[in-house]
This record gives structure tokens, sequence and C-alpha cells, in this order.
């Protein structure tokens, strides 16, 4: 049986209704929105777009009962529209009603699974019910469906973060962060996340782009070096030493510590128990002590303890943790040309890591050693052969210089000094991956 021409027209006359209250609903004017969608309604009670939309209406203006009844009435009669239980879901979740939102979302991925930002609503809903691994799930599930949706990862960032998991909270983190639009974000952060993500080619564009804004700028220069390996330098500079760890000063220790496992203090330890013979009978140097991590560990070597560091900043809570004897700004170089046949122990934990070129640390290291003196100190291990190129060494997209171990032992031998021990280490963890290291032991010949 067919519809009158008269029904026909009726129908086209409520959806041109429908068009013109929905359009004025999106345009903020939500009052004469649900005059017309009253207006459908008396004609025709079931129409399932006017209930929906009125529905949403009147939740808008304060009738959320009233809103949510005509919602579900809608879904009832159209239950085949997944987007329509997702907003039924909105509702209750902006009223607090975690659970009902929780089954409105499901109702809708039951119509249609492949919707990343329902998967996130759903995530969302059970966070607030305190069901976290189902949390997990779907806003994994969110960025399954679409790696670049930035508020799944940013929830999944911040409850990793909450459980002490820190690494894979900074990788959704940054998965988030370098989505466009880029403006107006921190080029530094910016080239830590790509690094992190090991999009070392996106993070050199960034530092290059930094190095245009500030040409001055030390880290700038140093980690576009680094990530593209351009003009690499024989050693970070003075200013780049400087600049970076004035910075981290106050939190460097809880992030080595507490994130990273750095065992470069320990390992100091490690060296001297091989060597030392007696407590308290060593004059020792620090190089490059930071805030002070290797005085507790090895200040019962020592007769006297000294650092030096080039930042001011570090230097002052080295002062604040003491056990120096000395705490010295210099440039560990110059220091130690300076300081002929001084030590007996000179020891030197994630330092020469900074420098690629290692002549001039060790030919100073052997100025400022006594006689039968010991120069202890990790460093990090080129990954492959590849990476050492001719010189022996390889600037890393950390910022870190990275060596080969025949490199290290013919370069101690020209300067002089006998390699006791190179021993193949971790020296900490970086986005959960070990270090590779080597402690190493050199002596100055009596």
């Amino acid at each position: 049986m067919q519809s009158s021409p008269s029904a026909g027209a009726a129908e086209s006359n409520f959806l041109q209704l429908l068009d013109r209250a929905v359009g004025l609903h999106a345009s903020g004017q939500i009052a004469q929105a649900i005059d017309i969608y009253r207006l459908v309604l008396a004609q025709e009670p079931a129409q399932p777009i006017a209930l929906h939309f009125l529905g949403i209406g009147l939740h808008q203006q304060g009738d959320s009962n009233a809103g949510i009844a005509h919602i579900q009435q809608s879904c009832a009669l159209q239950p085949d529209n997944p987007a329509w239980y997702n907003d039924l879901g909105n509702v209750l979740f902006s009223l607090g009603q975690f659970e009902q939102a929780s089954q409105a979302y499901i109702d809708a991925l039951q119509l249609n699974p492949h919707d990343s930002q329902i998967w996130n609503n759903l995530g969302a809903a059970q966070l607030q019910c305190h069901e976290q691994g189902a949390a997990i799930t779907a806003f994994e599930q969110a960025v399954k469906l679409d790696p670049e949706f930035a508020p799944a990862l940013i929830h999944l960032g911040n409850i990793y973060e909450a459980q002490g998991d820190k690494l894979t909270s900074a990788g959704y983190q940054c998965r988030a962060f370098v989505l466009p639009p880029l403006e107006g974000k921190s080029k530094e952060m910016l080239g830590i996340s790509f690094y992190f993500l090991g999009r070392l080619q996106e993070a050199a564009a960034i530092y290059r782009l930094w190095m245009e804004e500030e040409p001055d700028n030390p880290i700038a220069t140093h980690m576009y070096a680094a990530c593209s390996q351009t003009e690499v330098p024989e050693r970070a500079s003075n200013s780049y030493i400087e600049h970076y760890f004035d910075r981290y000063a106050e939190t460097f220790n809880a992030t080595l510590n507490d994130n990273l496992g750095y065992r470069g203090p320990d390992l100091m330890r490690e060296g001297l128990r091989a060597i030392a013979t007696a407590a308290r009978q060593y004059d020792i140097l620090d190089l490059g002590c930071g805030t002070g991590l290797c005085a507790p560990k090895v200040a019962d070597y020592a007769r006297s303890l000294i650092g030096v560091d080039l930042s001011a900043k570090m230097l002052e809570q080295a002062r604040v943790h003491g056990g120096y004897d000395q705490l010295v700004k210099q440039e560990i170089c110059a220091y130690m040309t300076t300081k002929s046949a001084a030590f007996d122990i000179i020891l030197a934990a994630d330092t020469v890591i900074y420098f690629g070129d290692l002549r001039a640390v060790v030919v100073a290291a052997s100025n400022a050693l006594r006689p039968g003196g010991y120069l202890i100190f990790t460093i990090e291990a080129v990954e492959s052969d590849t990476q050492a190129i001719a010189e022996g060494f390889h600037l890393h997209a950390s910022g870190r210089y990275r060596h080969a171990k025949d490199y290290v032992a013919s370069t101690l031998a020209q300067a002089g000094l006998v390699a006791v021990n190179i021993v193949d280490t971790v020296l900490r963890e970086e986005i959960r991956r070990p270090v590779a290291g080597m402690l190493v032991t050199a002596q100055r010949p009596q």
C-alpha cells in the first residue's frame, strides 16, 4: 500500500523543519530549535530525529531527566544508530552517571566497533568507575584504530604515570605532543619527543629550526649535530655543558636514580675497590662531579676529595649534599693541566661521554696523577663497529658520545697510561633499553 501524496508532502515538510531546527541548534539557538522539535512531535510523536535532538536540547537547558528519556526513546525507535548511543553516553557522563554511560558506549560499539572516539569515551567512563584495566584496553583500542588520536594517547600517558611507569607514560605523552600543529610548542621538547620515538630526521629538523631562531643556543646546535650527524664536534662545548646541566640541576638526582637506574657512582666504587689498598689514604679528584652523587660512595677511601664541574648550579647541589673538601667550577681539562702530580685517583662517572676525542682528557689526567695513580671512568660503548667510524667514537642522537674499546685503549697508551681493566657493563637504562658502556681503569706507571 503506497502512502498518499499528502503524507509524502508532510514528511518532506517535517524533514525541512528538522534541518532548520538542527541548524539552529548547532548555532546555539537551542530554545528556537526546541520549539521546532516540539512542533514536529506534535504532529508525529514517534519522529526519532526530533526526539533525539529535543532530548539533547532539554539536557543542555537543564532538564536532563526529560532529555535522557527522549534520547533513550529515539534509540529504541532507531536502534541501529551508534552515534545516538554515543550521545546518550555523553549526556550520562556529564551527569556523573558513569556506569550507565559505559553501557551506552558499549551499545554504540556493538554497532560500530571501529570508532576511536567512542572507544576513548568508554575508557574515560571506565576510569571514573575505577575499572583501570578495562579503561586501558579501551584507550589502546582507540589508538590502534587511530595511532594519532591524541585524547586516548594522553589518557594512557596519565594512567601509566600514575602507576609509576614513567617510560611507558613518556612514550604515549611524546606521541601526543608531536602531533600537529607544532606551532607554539617548545622546540626542545619536540626534539626530545621525536628522539624518544626514534624519529631522528624529524628531531633534526626541529633542532635546525631552533638554531635558526636562536643561532647562539648551544643546546640547539649540539643536538642538531647529534641528530643530523652534520658538523659533528669533537666534544660538547663548554657552553652546552653549562647551559644543559644548570637547567636540570634540581631534578638531576631523581631523574637518574629513580627513572634511569643510574649506576655511575656504584661503578666508581667498584673500580676503587679493585685497586685501593687502604681506607682514607688517597687524594681523589671527581671530574664532572655534578650534584655530588659519587661522594658518599667513595668518601671512605679519600684523604681528600675534590669535585670539579662546569655547572654552577650542579655544584650548588653538591655543596648542599656535602662530602667534598673542595668544589671547583672549571673545565676539567683546564683544571687538571694546572695540577701536576696532585692526585692518587681521578674518577669520572659519565663525564667523558661528553668528549668524542679523548686525547685531551687522558693527557690532562696523566699530568694530574701521581706516579702509580689511577684514572677510573665510565664511557658509553658504540653499538657496532660502523658507528665508531675511523675516529673511534660516534656522537649519538642522545647528545652523548660513544666509543670503541680499541680506541679507548690506544688513546690511554698514547697518553702514557696503562689500561689495567676495561670491563663491559651497563651504565643506565634509556627508553627501556640498557645503555651499554665500559668501566675503565688505567694507571700512570711508577
